[in-house]
């Protein structure tokens, strides 16, 4: 079902005891932060390369940097990557991003909605694709760690941190909304079973798959101030 009326959406997250938050694009306006160093990380290999590599990112919000380089590696570079690449490129690219994203603008409403939904007692999760150790480190840095019971990154994809988040805390699909800003996300949510709400314009580019592959409850907004 799609939920265009803004008053469904409210009544679909009144209804949950649980929300589970991506972060890049829906909690940070960051995206681009990352946009920007894949594409620097391979600028070496040729403007090919790294408008290739952009573009992939543009379309696979959802995926880890690991799986990112690996297929970059194979894809684009037509080489597999080693051990000491990976964490390498892994490293420069912590390095690159992960102040920048501590001090990017928030999705406009995101802070107040998690502060407001923490209040009422709602149980607030993150699960991203950044690594585990690097989305402590950025949420403690923007202050807002302490309004989530637990917060998942990678290598885990997010899929398996949802059922984890199910399993480790005995919580319903059935009562969880996760919030996501990629095709990626919508996939996770559907095969683990919850709601989804896709935030940020981009979702809407791959609205016609959402429509084709759900049945459960889904709703696109651009930002969370309507639900303040």
């Amino acid at each position: 079902m799609f939920e265009k009326d803004i008053d469904k959406i409210i009544e679909i997250i009144e209804s949950k005891s649980t929300l589970v938050f991506d972060f890049d694009g829906v909690i940070a306006d960051s995206v681009n932060i990352k946009t920007w160093a894949f594409g620097e990380l391979y600028k070496e290999y040729g403007e090919t390369i790294s408008i290739k590599v952009i573009d992939h990112h543009l379309v696979n919000g959802g995926m880890s940097r690991f799986e990112k380089f690996k297929h970059y590696h194979q894809n684009f570079l037509n080489k597999e990557i080693s051990k000491s690449e990976m964490s390498n490129l892994c490293e420069q690219f912590s390095d690159m991003v992960k102040n920048a994203v501590i001090k990017s603008p928030e999705i406009k409403g995101a802070n107040k909605f998690i502060e407001n939904c923490h209040k009422i007692n709602k149980m607030l999760f993150i699960n991203s694709a950044t690594p585990h150790d690097e989305i402590i480190e950025i949420t403690r840095g923007r202050n807002i760690e302490k309004f989530f019971l637990s917060i998942y990154g990678s290598p885990s994809t997010k899929l398996d941190n949802l059922r984890t988040i199910f399993s480790g805390y005995n919580i319903s699909p059935d009562q969880t909304v996760f919030f996501g800003d990629a095709l990626a996300d919508f996939i996770a949510a559907r095969d683990a079973g919850c709601d989804f709400i896709g935030i940020g314009k981009d979702i809407k580019n791959v609205l016609p798959e959402i429509k084709r592959n759900s049945e459960r409850n889904y709703g696109l907004l651009n930002n969370f101030e309507p639900l303040l």
